[in-house]
């Protein structure tokens, strides 16, 4: 019998220890209906509407969120993704571009 010894990452999901070389079992978290994974941002979930209370942190998880998703909908929509995901892209580039140059 092969025990797998893993250690949580905090992102949901699980690596294997390098001792033990075994796979760990997948993580059996699933999106509720109407949600994205927690990876990517769909359109129907909640987006501040002012980004300025943010902090850097937050600013760029929001935007790795929204570029996943975008990259998501590229590769399995033939229209290409959303236009609401779209924008929001856009309006995360903004303020990214205006922390840069503050």
């Amino acid at each position: 019998m092969t025990t797998i010894a893993a250690e949580q990452t905090g992102n949901h999901d699980v690596r294997t220890r390098p001792e033990t070389g075994a796979a760990p079992p997948a993580p059996g978290m699933t999106p509720g209906p109407g949600q994205t994974p927690g990876s990517r941002l769909g359109p129907t979930e909640d987006f501040p509407e002012d980004l300025t209370g943010l902090c850097m942190a937050e600013l760029q998880v929001l935007h790795s969120r929204i570029t996943r998703q975008l990259d998501h909908d590229y590769l399995t929509d033939p229209a290409g993704p959303h236009t609401w995901t779209v924008d929001r892209s856009f309006e995360l580039a903004a303020e990214l571009d205006a922390r840069d140059t503050a």
